[in-house]
């Protein structure tokens, strides 16, 4: 098989990368992650500040004048896992050469950049697309989600990259009334929560939220001010305000909810769907039923606009603690689909 890889170096070469999808899945059967608007503004400094901090290099794969796969690598100077830099992008026709070349690609960039681990697929870093889908091929495709053929999981194994961590989403009905869990004592006093506000104020408020509750979690890279007041301009364009919760205890910041609905209400005001998509306390802030309280008022937005079901996506399965604490006795213990992240070692 004669396989040409090339770096994406001008536009011609990027209308290539972008046409990749089209030939995976056909012309009408693109998921919305992999769509080429979606997929361009990730490689725009004006859609995505978080640029400002990442430097990559896409490849696309030409069998006989087309493309047949694509492929994204990249680091970002934030990570604090000063060895590793990712893959992402992929995608790729059922072709174990093709997928090999893209990655041995992805792997010889990143090797010059001094890195000794290659993570992903992870677009552009772990703050954005992570994995590739190998259970849960009949649920709803969601924009910020990856979706993929199951071939891929073969494709990457048959590489030699060997998983590193699998991402579970979790699904919920909301009940008629209110869980028993969010009955119990132990309720902090001075609590507000509140819709997220436009402006500086509220995006540092984000920033030191997230950078705090998230730090030791699987994947970690911290957000930058651009980084969140990026996220916050787009969920501005797309998801109700009630629905992005900042939660203050004592005028301290101490938590965060992002929730982003993918499946609109009927007209009786019910079976409209919303993912949990960001949920973090401030580690001075937990065990203190601190997360009952905020998962209390959302549930009653969620009643209030319709939404009511959804799950909550992509937790880590090394994160015990919010599926013992959280998940199992709040949403319930029914994993949904499955996400997988994968590494090589470059050295």
């Amino acid at each position: 098989m004669n396989i040409e890889i090339k770096r994406v170096g001008n536009s011609a070469g990027m209308q290539a990368f972008l046409a990749v999808p089209y030939k995976v899945y056909g012309e009408k059967a693109v998921p919305p992650s992999a769509a080429s608007f979606m997929t361009s503004a990730r490689f725009s400094p004006l859609f995505n500040p978080g640029l400002e901090h990442i430097r990559f290099a896409n490849f696309v794969a030409i069998k006989e004048g087309q493309p047949v796969g694509r492929i994204t690598a990249s680091i970002d100077s934030l990570n604090p896992r000063p060895e590793e830099g990712f893959f992402g992008s992929f995608e790729c026709v059922d072709s174990p050469e093709v997928a090999g070349s893209l990655l041995d690609a992805a792997a010889g960039w990143l090797k010059k950049q001094n890195k000794t681990v290659m993570v992903g697929p992870a677009t552009l870093n772990t703050n954005q697309q992570v994995g590739i889908l190998i259970e849960g091929f009949d649920k709803e495709m969601q924009n910020e989600l990856p979706y993929n053929p199951p071939y891929y999981q073969n494709l990457l194994e048959e590489a030699g990259l060997v998983k590193i961590q699998d991402l579970e989403c979790f699904s919920w009905k909301l009940p008629e009334t209110i869980p028993h869990a969010f009955e119990k004592k132990g309720r902090l006093e001075n609590v507000v929560i509140r819709p997220v506000n436009p402006g500086l104020r509220d995006a540092r408020l984000i920033q030191e939220i997230y950078n705090k509750a998230f730090s030791e979690m699987w994947g970690f890279i911290p957000m930058s001010l651009g980084d969140v007041q990026g996220l916050m301009m787009g969920a501005g364009q797309h998801i109700p305000r009630s629905l992005f919760l900042i939660i203050e205890v004592d005028r301290k910041p101490a938590a965060m909810f992002l929730s982003i609905p993918y499946k609109k209400p009927k007209k009786d005001g019910t079976g409209g769907k919303v993912r949990l998509a960001v949920a973090g306390i401030v580690p001075e802030f937990r065990k203190k039923g601190l997360h009952r309280q905020g998962l209390g008022v959302f549930y009653k937005i969620c009643r209030r606009l319709g939404y009511t079901e959804g799950e909550a996506s992509q937790v880590a399965e090394s994160n015990d603690t919010v599926k013992r604490v959280i998940i199992k006795p709040i949403f319930g213990g029914d994993v949904t689909k499955i996400y997988r992240v994968y590494r090589r070692d470059l050295t």
